[in-house]
């Protein structure tokens, strides 16, 4: 779970969430996965390869970063 969220901290700042435990971290993974289109059963790497095409295009950064805030 959330092999990757150490990656994302520019992304999670800007979202203003700061998840400190095992279940935050757990609904952020779920709320980012529900983002970009994964299944909550997907392997983390997996996951992590489709987010970081999101992080790539400054577009899909921004909505990440938006739908993370309104979540």
């Amino acid at each position: 779970m959330s092999c990757y969220l150490r990656h994302m901290k520019e992304v999670l700042g800007a979202a203003d969430l700061h998840p400190e435990d095992k279940k935050e971290r757990k609904e952020v993974d779920l709320a980012i996965r529900e983002v970009v289109g994964m299944k909550p059963e997907d392997r983390c790497n997996v996951v992590w390869k489709e987010v970081k095409v999101w992080l790539q295009d400054e577009d899909k950064k921004n909505q990440l970063t938006a739908e993370l805030k309104a979540a």
